[in-house]
C-alpha cells in the first residue's frame, strides 16, 4: 500500500515511536494540552504533523490503562478533546469570508510548525530517559509500538470510517475538479482547491463539504468523549469511529488503513 508521499504522510507500516517521542507525548497527554499557549499553538499548526498526529493517539490508547466509562482504559479521551476543538475551529475558519488576496485553501495550511517536532529539534537526550512521574520512557515506547489496542480500534470501526477515508491517501485516482463530493484529507483538499482555483463554484462546494464534515466530526467527538466518563451514554458505532475520521482528515489515512488491514484499493 505504498502511496507516493508529497506531504510527509505516514507510510503503511508500523509507527515505531522513539523513546524521546514517547517521553514528550506521554507528558503532553498528562498536562500540556491544558495550557492555553499550547492550545493556541495547536490551532495555528492544525494539530501535529502527520507522524505525531497518529503517535499522539497511539501513546494515549496504548499506555493509558485505566479510565471511567464502559470501556475503562485504552481509549482516546485526550485525542477527542483536542480534535473536537480543532475540528470546530477549522470548520469555523472555512465558513468565514476570504480577505483580499487570501487563497481559498489558506485555512487548510498550518501557520506554525508541529509542536512535537519543535521540541524534538533541540539537543538529543542520551542514556536512560525518565518521563512523566519518573516513568521509563524506553519501556513505554516498546509497549506503545506493539499497537495492540490502536489496531483493535481501527479494525473494529473500519466499516464506519472507510467511506470517509481520502481516496488519494489510499492510492485511489487523483481527484479532479468535478469530484467535489469525494471526502479528501486536508492535504489533498488543499491541493485540489489549488488545482481548481479558477472554478469558484467547485472550490466553494469542496470547502462547504469539508466544513460540514468537520462540524459533524466535532459533534461525534464530543459524544465519544462523554461516553468515556462515568455519567456518559454509550457511543454508537459511528461515534466510536469519529476520532479516526478526525485524525485521518488532519493527518492522513494510510496508517489506520494499514492497522485495519485495508489495501491500497480501499477494499476490506
Amino acid at each position: 500500500m505504498a502511496v507516493p508521499d508529497r506531504f510527509g504522510l505516514l507510510p503503511a507500516e508500523p509507527l515505531l515511536l522513539t523513546t524521546e517521542e514517547t517521553r514528550l507525548l506521554w507528558a503532553f497527554v498528562h498536562g500540556d494540552i491544558m495550557d492555553a499557549a499550547v492550545r493556541s499553538w495547536l490551532r495555528a499548526s492544525l494539530g501535529f504533523c502527520p507522524r505525531h498526529t497518529w503517535a499522539y493517539a497511539v501513546v494515549e490508547i496504548e499506555l493509558w490503562e485505566a479510565g471511567v466509562g464502559g470501556r475503562g482504559g485504552h481509549q482516546p479521551f485526550d485525542v477527542c478533546v483536542l480534535y473536537e476543538d480543532l475540528s470546530r475551529t477549522l470548520s469555523d475558519r472555512l465558513g468565514r469570508p476570504r480577505g483580499w488576496g487570501r487563497r481559498a485553501e489558506a485555512a487548510l495550511v498550518p501557520s506554525r510548525r508541529c509542536y512535537l517536532c519543535s521540541q524534538l529539534a533541540g539537543t538529543p537526550r542520551e542514556g536512560f530517559a525518565l518521563g512523566y512521574a519518573n516513568s521509563n520512557s524506553a519501556a513505554l515506547a516498546a509497549e506503545a509500538n506493539l499497537l495492540r489496542h490502536t489496531r483493535r480500534w481501527c479494525a473494529a470501526t473500519a466499516e464506519e470510517w472507510l467511506p470517509s477515508a481520502c481516496p488519494d491517501c489510499l492510492g485511489g485516482p487523483v481527484s479532479g475538479a468535478d469530484d467535489g463530493g469525494v471526502p479528501l484529507c486536508r492535504f489533498h483538499l488543499a491541493e485540489a482547491v489549488r488545482a481548481g482555483a479558477e472554478d469558484e463554484a467547485a472550490t466553494a462546494a469542496r470547502l462547504a463539504d469539508a466544513r460540514e464534515r468537520l462540524a459533524s466530526i466535532a459533534q461525534r467527538l464530543a459524544a465519544l468523549a462523554r461516553s468515556m466518563t462515568a455519567a456518559g451514554a454509550a457511543a454508537d458505532a459511528r461515534t466510536e469511529a469519529s476520532w479516526i475520521e478526525a485524525l485521518g482528515f488532519f493527518g492522513g489515512w494510510q496508517f489506520p488503513a494499514y492497522l485495519a488491514g485495508i489495501p491500497a484499493s480501499g477494499a476490506p
